[in-house]
């Protein structure tokens, strides 16, 4: 029986550094509201921002039927990478509550 060769594809990997570009003129929204839609092989994440109506007198509010919530952005994410964006996200919002924590103590400490 002849000697087959097998050769194995060599994989060369290295790291690319990113560079993060956030142009200048993109414009910022402030979430208020989030929806989130399940695609067939994705996920749609829409960001709202629901500015306040603008009432000269109390009593308009009765009259509102509605509020408008505006989408200023929509991002698609492959569920795969979903976890690790909820992991990011959910250290990041540990770590903003336990800077918090930390300033309102000191805050209490000094006003003793």
């Amino acid at each position: 029986m002849p000697k087959t060769s097998s050769k194995k594809a060599v994989v060369h990997e290295r790291e690319i550094p990113l560079i993060w570009d956030v142009p200048e003129d993109l414009i910022t929204g402030y979430a208020t509201n989030m929806l989130v839609q399940v695609g067939e092989h994705e996920l749609y994440i829409s960001f709202f921002e629901t500015p306040p109506p603008l009432l000269l007198d109390p009593k308009e509010a009765e009259k509102l039927e509605n509020v408008r919530a505006e989408c200023f952005a929509r991002i698609v994410i492959a569920p795969e990478r979903m976890e690790g964006f909820i992991r990011v996200l959910q250290r990041q919002l540990d770590a903003f509550n336990e800077k918090k924590k930390a300033e309102a103590k000191v805050k209490a400490d000094g006003s003793k």
